[in-house]
């Protein structure tokens, strides 16, 4: 098994999370039916539009407003995310044992001012954002982006996303893969490839 040279994880799902309860109280108090904020918001074609650039997230709440009303898309943008720490725990072990640490999300243009209100910005080498990029995931030339401005052999990549079909066109372009299901999923993948022992420690020398 050759070694890992970076960790590549997904942000949402993976390093931040959103609690549903919040949307599912804010649906009840706005007199929405269940599940209408999430299903209007990651409307395919919206929400392509957004993690591709050709939108801002501004325009997109703007969007969602339109079919939910203000009240609702307002309260549901401005929820605060929180940091899975055990995640974070286990990504900085890993970098410090000289591996890269890098995020690849379908995300906005304002990922990095979210990064920054985290304070997670330097727990990461890179981060490669779909809207910047103007690809998303699962389309495979997004991991082919990460791999040339890394400059990094395809499998001496570990991504980890919780998107199954994320997974497979990160492994169709031969990078190591698990998905992501809770923070054991990392440990245990870092684990399998050496990246939490002293053995790892080579890659600082």
């Amino acid at each position: 098994m050759g070694l890992i040279d970076v960790l590549l994880l997904d942000l949402d799902g993976v390093v931040r999370h959103y609690d549903p309860a919040v949307t599912e109280a804010i649906e009840k108090r706005c007199g929405l039916p269940p599940g209408k904020l999430i299903e209007t918001a990651f409307q395919p074609r919206l929400l392509h539009a957004v993690t591709t650039g050709a939108m801002t997230r501004a325009e997109w709440v703007t969007r969602i407003a339109d079919a939910v009303g203000r009240v609702a898309a307002t309260a549901w943008a401005a929820q605060r995310p929180a940091v899975d720490r055990d995640v974070l725990t286990t990504a900085r072990a890993v970098r410090d044992s000289g591996v890269r640490v890098c995020l690849l999300t379908n995300g906005t243009d304002r990922v990095p001012a979210e990064l920054a209100e985290l304070g997670i910005v330097d727990d990461f080498d890179a981060v490669f954002n779909s809207a910047t990029i103007g690809v998303a995931k699962p389309d495979l030339r997004v991991f082919m982006h990460v791999l040339r401005t890394l400059q990094v052999d395809r499998s001496a990549v570990l991504f980890l996303d919780d998107s199954p079909g994320h997974v497979r066109s990160a492994a169709a372009v031969g990078m190591r893969t698990q998905v992501f299901r809770t923070a054991s999923d990392l440990t245990g993948a870092c684990s399998s490839y050496g990246l939490l022992t002293a053995g790892a420690a080579h890659r600082t020398e």
